[in-house]
């Protein structure tokens, strides 16, 4: 009798085992269920905000565009902005250079402030200068990604999507400390300017500093 007792204790046993590893299965197949998968408007927002971050936060190669034997520069120290960047690093400059080309007899100029400290802040083949701006008024295929004059409102929409503050001429992108303000005129771009800020607090009235 007792050796009958234990078979029926044993068999209950496997059988609440089995009820369990269901009810267990049951769950994490219904958790599954439960997760949405993103719909194609959805997953096409993320690409599109993840090429806007990935653009701010290295929108050229900067040795590379500084190094292309076919253009003049001029370089100068300036002063720095109150709203650029500034790492707390002594003997330290902002330095701008100036890309100077010639189309159809007139002088275009590209723009590009960097901040620059150490024994190599004098030095054009710096490799450890930090960019605060691009100040681009004017095409230049050099600039690869960067090369935006000329592109539609819709062609940047298409690529960094609609997120953006409107102004009075133009749109603004930004990611952290990191803002791209597009001049459009008949919705194309007719200049820009990315900057590296100090802050991560970008508003209305930031820009309008900026722009002014």
């Amino acid at each position: 009798m007792k050796f009958g007792i234990l078979i029926v204790i044993f068999l209950v046993s496997i059988s609440c085992k089995n009820a369990t590893e269901n009810n267990s299965d049951k769950i994490k197949t219904n958790r599954f269920e439960l997760l949405p998968y993103p719909d194609k408007e959805e997953q096409e927002k993320y690409l599109k905000n993840l090429n806007l971050t990935t653009f701010l936060e290295n929108p050229i190669d900067l040795q590379e565009f500084k190094n292309k034997t076919k253009r003049d520069v001029t370089t100068s120290v300036t002063n720095g902005l109150e709203y650029y960047f500034q790492p707390k690093i002594n003997d330290s400059i902002f330095y701008s250079y100036n890309f100077i080309s010639t189309v159809n007899r007139q002088l275009e100029i590209n723009e590009i402030v960097v901040f620059k400290y150490g024994k190599n802040q004098h030095n054009y083949e710096d490799k450890t200068e930090i960019l605060i701006e691009l100040k681009i008024n004017n095409k230049d295929s050099d600039l690869g990604k960067a090369n935006l004059i000329g592109l539609s409102k819709t062609e940047l929409e298409s690529e960094f999507g609609t997120d953006y503050l409107t102004f009075k001429n133009g749109i603004a992108y930004s990611n952290k400390n990191k803002v791209l303000i597009l001049e459009i005129d008949s919705s194309i771009v007719k200049s820009y300017r990315y900057i590296k800020l100090n802050t991560e607090k970008i508003d209305d009235g930031l820009i309008e500093q900026i722009i002014k």
